[in-house]
This record gives C-alpha cells, sequence and structure tokens, in this order.
C-alpha cells in the first residue's frame, strides 16, 4: 500500500481522476460561493445600565419590598421578553417585515435579546447579592435595527425600574397605613367592651373579692343579731304591748329580708368570680397582642414613609443609563470571506476524497515497481500503455475543455455570480 500511494502514483491518480475532480469542483465551488453569499451577517448592539445602592442605608431600606433586586430584575426580564410586549416592540419599531408570521417574529426578536446580570462572582453564594448593574446585547442583521432595539429595552428597563420602585413604596405604605387603622379600631372595640364587661361585672372583678368576702361576713353578723334582737322581743312579749311588738318585728324582718338577698347578690358575685376573671383575661391578652401588632405596623409604617420620601427624592436604589448601544460598524459573524475560502478548502478536499476512493475502489496494478511491490513477484516484460496521437488529443481537449469551463465559470454562472466572487476575494473589499 505505501508503494502504491507513493508520491509519484499519488500524482499519476490524480491525473486520471481528473474528471472527477473537476467535476466535484464544478459542482461544489458555485454552491460554496452561493452559500457563503447568501449568509445574513449578523451585527451586535451592546448597552448598559448601573444600578446604584441606596444612598442612605437604614431600617427604611431594608423594609419588605416583595423580594430583592435580582427577582425584581427577573419580574421586569419577564414582562419586557412576554409575547404581548415584544409585539408591541416589533410593531412600533417596524422589526422582521420580512416575515409574516407573528409567531416567527416574536421568536427572532426574543432570541436575538440577551439581558445579563453583572454580579459579583464572589458575592453569587449570597442571597441577598445585588447586581452592579446590566448588560443588553443584542443581534441583528440590520445594525442600526440592533442599536435601536438594545437602546429600547434599557429605556424600557429604566422606566420599569422606576414605576415599580416607586409603585412598590405607595402600596406598602398604603398597606400599612390601611393596617395601622384596621388595628386601632380593634384596640378601641376592645376597649369599649373590656370597660362595659368591667362595669357589668364589677362585683366579681378579681381586685373586688376582698372587698365581697368582708362585706359578706358583716352582712352575715347582721343577719345575726336580728335573730338575737328577734329572739329578744319573744321573750319580753309578756312585757309589752303587741302593737309595739308587731312593728319592731316588722322592721326586723323587712332588715332581714334584705340582708338576706344582698348576701345572695354577693354570694352570687363571688361564685361568678373565676368564670369573669378568665373572660377578663381573655380580654386582657386580646387587647395585648392588638398592642403589640399596632407597634409593630407603626414601626412598619414609619419605614414605609421613609422609604417613600427616599424615593420621591432618589435617594433609594436608582437606575442609571452607563452606556447607550451605538450602530455597530462591523459584524460579528464569520466572515464570508473565511467561509468561501473554508468551503473551497473542503471542496478540494472532497474532490481528492472522490478520487482516491475510485481508486481504492476499483484498485489496478499498473507499473511493475506496484506488482512487485503487492505480489513479491518480478515481472519478466511489461508492455506500455500505447495511444495514438487522436486520443492523446482527444484527452488533452477534453481537460482543456474542463479546464475552461471551470475558469470561466463567472461568465456563464451570471452577473450576480461574478459580483459575489469579486467582493469575496477582491483584495480591496471592506471587511464583513
Amino acid at each position: 500500500m505505501g508503494q502504491f500511494f507513493s508520491p509519484r502514483n499519488v500524482m499519476r491518480i490524480i491525473y486520471r481522476r481528473l474528471p472527477i475532480i473537476l467535476l466535484v469542483l464544478i459542482i461544489g465551488l458555485p454552491m460554496v460561493v452561493y452559500y457563503a453569499s447568501n449568509r445574513d451577517r449578523v451585527y451586535e448592539a451592546i448597552a448598559v445600565m448601573q444600578i446604584e445602592a441606596p444612598q442612605i442605608v437604614g431600617t427604611a431600606t431594608q423594609i419588605a419590598t416583595g423580594g430583592s433586586a435580582v427577582s425584581q430584575l427577573d419580574l421586569i426580564q419577564q414582562k419586557l421578553t412576554s409575547r404581548d410586549s415584544l409585539t408591541e416592540i416589533i410593531n412600533r419599531l417596524g422589526l422582521f417585515p420580512e416575515v409574516e408570521s407573528p409567531n416567527q417574529r416574536v421568536g427572532l426578536l426574543r432570541g436575538a435579546v440577551s439581558i445579563q446580570k453583572l454580579i459579583d462572582p464572589t458575592q453569587r453564594f449570597r442571597p441577598d447579592v445585588q447586581p452592579s448593574g446590566l448588560i443588553i446585547t443584542v443581534r441583528m442583521g440590520d445594525p442600526e435595527q440592533a442599536a435601536m432595539v438594545a437602546n429600547n429595552f434599557l429605556d424600557e428597563i429604566l422606566a420599569a425600574a422606576e414605576q415599580r420602585s416607586d409603585a412598590r413604596a405607595s402600596e406598602t405604605l398604603a398597606f400599612f397605613t390601611e393596617q395601622e387603622a384596621r388595628v386601632t379600631a380593634e384596640i378601641q372595640r376592645v376597649e369599649d367592651d373590656l370597660a362595659m364587661f368591667k362595669v357589668e361585672s364589677a362585683g366579681s372583678l378579681p381586685s373586688e373579692l376582698s372587698g365581697q368576702r368582708d362585706r359578706l361576713t358583716t352582712l352575715r353578723e347582721q343577719v345575726l343579731l336580728i335573730d338575737q334582737q328577734l329572739i329578744e322581743i319573744q321573750t319580753t312579749a309578756d312585757r309589752r304591748r303587741e302593737e309595739d311588738i308587731a312593728r319592731q318585728t316588722g322592721l326586723l324582718q323587712q332588715q332581714r329580708a334584705f340582708l338576706q338577698s344582698t348576701i345572695a347578690e354577693v354570694e352570687a358575685a363571688l361564685a361568678a368570680a373565676p368564670d369573669v376573671e378568665r373572660q377578663l383575661s381573655s380580654m386582657d391578652r386580646q387587647l395585648a397582642q392588638l398592642e403589640s401588632e399596632f407597634e409593630a405596623i407603626t414601626t412598619s409604617r414609619t419605614d414605609a414613609a421613609i422609604r417613600a420620601q427616599l424615593e420621591s427624592q432618589n435617594q433609594a436604589q436608582r437606575y442609571e443609563i452607563l452606556e447607550t448601544a451605538i450602530v455597530p460598524e462591523n459584524a460579528v459573524s464569520t466572515s464570508r470571506r473565511k467561509i468561501a475560502m473554508a468551503g473551497g478548502v473542503l471542496v478540494g478536499l472532497m474532490a481528492l476524497g472522490a478520487a482516491f476512493l475510485l481508486e481504492i475502489a476499483k484498485p489496478v496494478i499498473r507499473s511493475a515497481a506496484q506488482l512487485e511491490s503487492q505480489l513479491g513477484v518480478q515481472p519478466v516484460i511489461t508492455v506500455p500503455n500505447l495511444r495514438s496521437r487522436v486520443q492523446r488529443r482527444r484527452q488533452r481537449l477534453g481537460f482543456a475543455a474542463v479546464a475552461a469551463a471551470i475558469l470561466s465559470a463567472p461568465l456563464w454562472l451570471g452577473s450576480g455570480v461574478r459580483d459575489v466572487i469579486l467582493r469575496l476575494f477582491s483584495s480591496n473589499a471592506a471587511p464583513s
């Protein structure tokens, strides 16, 4: 095999398979030129936004705002890359007029725009990491449209961020103000209920139990005194008039009945004391909870008011345009000239590969050296392949015709292809 593919035999193979090589070149090279000339250029426009940390750091800047800066930017990006937002941008800027399908236009714009957050790599593990900026990259076939789309997304993100910050601060302040009013009303209601309950259960209050017990003892002693007086009246009835006895007995009986009713009321109040104490403790706990909630809400409302004031004075987290996108001068895609040259080399290799594959598929020993190398047999005599002058002339004419066809291909392929080839391979052509 080494002798079969020696440099001398390789040249002979190329010479014998030259028609196949030329045919592959005639078919492949125009296809390469057509592909390179019709490949779209891609231009890249970049816009940069800077995110500044709050200038005044305190409790107000740490108030819950519905998520970190990263999540807020993610929400803004999701909104801007939604179908409706992209459709509005496409219609406003007149993008992709050659595409009929609205879904395809949205897909093209969505694939052309890339938004990247600038985060310190050493701080990525932190859940509260704050990005320092945004890079908006747009890749499109038209450089002016690429810059226009990048600047449009920059303006949209800036407006959405400021709107969300202001709206978030206002909504937070309104929420805590509403909660403060609600808790204030709840506290007022519980205090009124507690005051009314104390009035209705005055005799059963824990603070009155000791006095009630002393009062009950006194009332019972008074009842005993009245009973003693009634007994004395009965024992001295024979020495007094009946009218006096009846009058005194009636008065003492009335006093005793009044004392008995009072004792029943005091005993009922003492019996209801445990239930009153339980209800009073429950109402006190409810009032204490409401007061704690009111204190927390008041602190949060104060912080929200300070944050709203900071937002109005532009002292909170700010978004500023660091770099606007400019119209790119050069394409970032692979040069058409490089694609054409690489394709030409590939076609040449394919032509040589086809020639050698045909040679391998039909191996023929064509010289004494090949016979001796392949079979180990030394030929006695070799007969040369004699061709007539007419055959040699026809072969030369065939090769010349194929070469002329290759060289004149730009002429019969058309003026458009000639212009493309001249533009691709002209030494004075501008870089693409």
